[in-house]
């Protein structure tokens, strides 16, 4: 494992309003970052630094994403481009959602940004003090990600009010879990035993009516796990198969909410075993 496990980059992202700034201001239990009812009031980036439950944090507040088709003004495309950059130099994102506005196409695209750079990505559902019922809300929301999110289970979801202080604590608790996950390093006699499992328990996909098995896999990168999967075939894994595979390995292992990268390589001689 990293060295590294106890100091964290986090970022806060999100749509303009959904409570960035408190959040931000809650975390470090003062008034830093500009909040209120003006909308787009964050125009700057914020960073700062607190500890809890042992570990050293650093902290980025952000101005509020909008699409690009509704950006016509120089300085917030500016803005909106640092915040990207700024995703490649974290470990978490916190992806902040307005509970009452409820998720969004936006919120999504955003999503897939944290996803495509392999950050550990959480949904955070802001403002959980306002809705009624909260425990259907959260089944709501649960069964509606689970469904219809094809990357459900690369990310996290936890529901909190920023302003009223309710589950900060357990959320940071979350992400720290979560940090020591995506360092995790699984021994070879444990990926054979995946893949003895795999041969037991699975109908593998097919190309041309011909199994794709994996052959062999090691692992080569932690911090965002990266493996190499041999596979019986001349041909490239097809994406029916690459899913199949995660599915497969998240399920063994029980990672759920980190990104996992494969190398897919295919065998000189497929019909070898």
């Amino acid at each position: 494992m990293s060295s590294n496990l106890n100091n964290i980059n986090l970022c806060i992202i999100g749509k303009p309003n959904s409570g960035k700034s408190t959040l931000f201001n809650c975390l470090l239990e003062e008034s830093i970052s500009p909040v209120g009812d003006e909308y787009g009031l964050t125009k700057n980036l914020f960073k700062d630094k607190f500890m809890l439950y042992d570990h050293d944090f650093t902290i980025y507040d952000t101005p509020g994403l909008r699409r690009k088709s509704k950006i016509d003004d120089l300085d917030e495309k500016k803005r909106s481009k640092e915040v990207i950059k700024l995703v490649d130099k974290v470990d978490v994102i916190i992806l902040l959602i307005d509970s009452v506005e409820n998720i969004t196409k936006q919120d999504f695209r955003l999503a897939d940004l944290a996803i495509t750079k392999k950050k550990t990505l959480f949904f955070l559902f802001n403002k959980m003090d306002l809705i009624d019922e909260g425990k259907k809300y959260k089944t709501k929301i649960d069964k509606y990600l689970s469904n219809n999110y094809s990357q459900y289970q690369m990310i996290n979801t936890d529901f909190i009010s920023a302003k009223k202080n309710i589950r900060i604590k357990s959320f940071i608790k979350e992400i720290i879990n979560k940090n020591k996950l995506a360092h995790i390093e699984i021994t070879k006699t444990n990926l054979n035993k995946f893949l003895n499992y795999l041969n037991k328990q699975s109908k593998y996909p097919k190309i041309s009516k011909r199994e794709i098995k994996p052959k062999y896999i090691v692992q080569i990168k932690t911090g965002s796990p990266l493996f190499k999967v041999f596979i019986n075939s001349k041909k490239k894994a097809p994406l029916i198969f690459q899913r199949f595979f995660d599915n497969a390995f998240r399920d063994f292992f029980k990672i759920k909410g980190v990104p996992i990268s494969y190398q897919f390589i295919r065998s000189s001689n497929p019909y070898s075993d």
